[in-house]
């Protein structure tokens, strides 16, 4: 189902200095952090396209509310890989962020303050919040600190405060929060982009690189735009085979379970990776439904989520699929009962990687039932391992190794897949979530060679 088209389209750019340029509209929350990295990148990579940026200041809390979403919702392991996660996303932008200890602390008076601002002013305005949100720790809750930073900025003390008080622009920040909701947003950073076949709509700021992809595809793009840089989202660059090998464990873990399309994808990238980095793969099949029975999460996530947020997963998974080239089919099966193939999995020895390979494709892009005895025979006999196999998935050893794994993954910290663990040479392994982190992941293995 397409993203409805919002009441207001400017999509084809604006009459704006240099003439008509593409644009994508940022819809951002100071409250978030994400929003806060996506807000230090986007202007390099808009510059980089001849795209101009409509800013649209909107309540996060307002759209989590009507789409009964919590997304910070979720086991500790999650939210404790969250700020992980978020300080490996700064120190690759290269850019401060500072948790405050009062967050999450509220920002409607500082939205109120970007909604009221000319727009001239909205970018320059925007980034001293989140300067003093996420840098400085301070209370941008607080209406005289609020009017010091639009005094900063060049902005009238007294008219910003007539302006963040004012009833009419509560009402346009809730009138402009709820035509978000209408364009399909479900948080924030979130990125709209109008082309030929309708508006395109990207989440977070590890898709930048697909706002670019649209960007250089829209009809007003200027035909000299220079190649987008490829590494700002951390995703493509998997350096070469003559790079030196940082990983001196030679390891890097791979948590996963067929029945996630996520680990499908990254199933197609991390031995290349690895190769390149210097390191090997180990395979590490776990029960997904077992993992999410132990912390609480239900068993399958997407069908929780909000209309929209669904949506835009269905997209993202194709996107990515013809991002790293490879064949890819939502299957008519899902979701899938996997048990028998993750134990063929750990029955195959020296062969787990050529099997995880098969019986990944065989779902995700050939559609085929993996709880099929006559599918399962095919694929051991694809890798020239014995049909055989199949009468020993239910020995007690094979189902105890399949909990085993489970278990230790829960140890480690994970709370989906694909997950994973980038061995060091001293100290704990270094746990990632996500196919969308691999570059994270190869940076981890390059660290202290020259090539992170």
């Amino acid at each position: 189902m397409p993203i409805p088209l919002p009441a207001h389209n400017s999509a084809f750019g604006d009459r704006y200095q240099d003439g008509a340029r593409p644009e994508v509209r940022f819809y951002f929350d100071i409250v978030c952090p994400y929003a806060y990295l996506a807000s230090t990148q986007l202007p390099s990579w808009a510059d980089n396209v001849g795209a101009r940026i409509d800013h649209r200041p909107i309540l996060l809390g307002g759209v989590l509310k009507s789409l009964a979403s919590e997304p910070a919702a979720g086991p500790q392991s999650k939210q404790a890989m969250t700020r992980i996660d978020l300080g490996r996303w700064a120190e690759h932008f290269g850019v401060p962020l500072t948790f405050p200890a009062e967050h999450p602390r509220r920002t409607v008076e500082a939205m109120r303050l970007l909604t009221w601002a000319p727009r001239l002013s909205v970018p320059s305005l925007m980034a001293a919040l989140y300067r003093a949100y996420w840098v400085e720790g301070r209370d941008v809750s607080s209406v005289e600190v609020l009017l010091d930073i639009a005094e900063s900025v060049g902005l009238s003390r007294t008219e910003a405060q007539k302006g963040l008080l004012s009833a009419t622009v509560s009402m346009e920040l809730r009138r402009r929060t709820d035509e978000a909701i209408a364009s399909g947003v479900f948080g924030v950073p979130t990125f709209v982009v109008e082309t030929e076949g309708g508006p395109r709509l990207f989440f977070g700021q590890d898709r930048l690189h697909f706002v670019a992809e649209a960007l250089r595809s829209h009809p007003l793009a200027r035909s000299e735009t220079p190649q987008v840089r490829q590494d700002a989202a951390a995703t493509t660059p998997l350096g070469g085979p003559s790079a030196q090998v940082a990983n001196q464990a030679r390891k890097l873990t791979f948590v996963y379970d067929f029945s996630s399309p996520f680990a499908y994808l990254a199933s197609t990238q991390v031995e290349s990776l690895a190769a390149d980095c210097g390191a090997e793969v180990e395979f590490f099949p776990i029960l997904l439904g077992g993992l999410f029975r132990s912390i609480g999460t239900p068993l399958v996530p997407i069908s929780t989520y909000p209309e929209s947020k669904r949506r835009h997963s269905l997209d993202d998974m194709s996107r990515w699929a013809h991002h790293y080239g490879v064949s890819f089919h939502f299957p008519s099966r899902f979701p899938m009962n996997t048990v028998t193939a993750l134990r063929l999995a750990l029955l195959a020895g020296d062969k787990i990687a050529p099997l995880t390979h098969v019986l990944f494709r065989l779902y995700w892009v050939g559609d085929q039932d993996l709880g099929d005895v006559q599918v399962l025979e095919r694929a051991l006999g694809e890798v020239g391992l014995d049909p055989g196999l199949l009468l020993r998935v239910g020995e007690p050893a094979v189902k105890a190794k399949l909990l085993a794994n489970t278990k230790q993954a829960e140890a480690w910290g994970c709370f989906g897949v694909p997950s994973f663990l980038v061995a060091q040479h001293h100290g704990q392994p270094e746990l990632f979530f996500g196919q969308d982190r691999l570059g994270l992941v190869e940076k981890a293995l390059r660290r202290g060679t020259g090539h992170s």
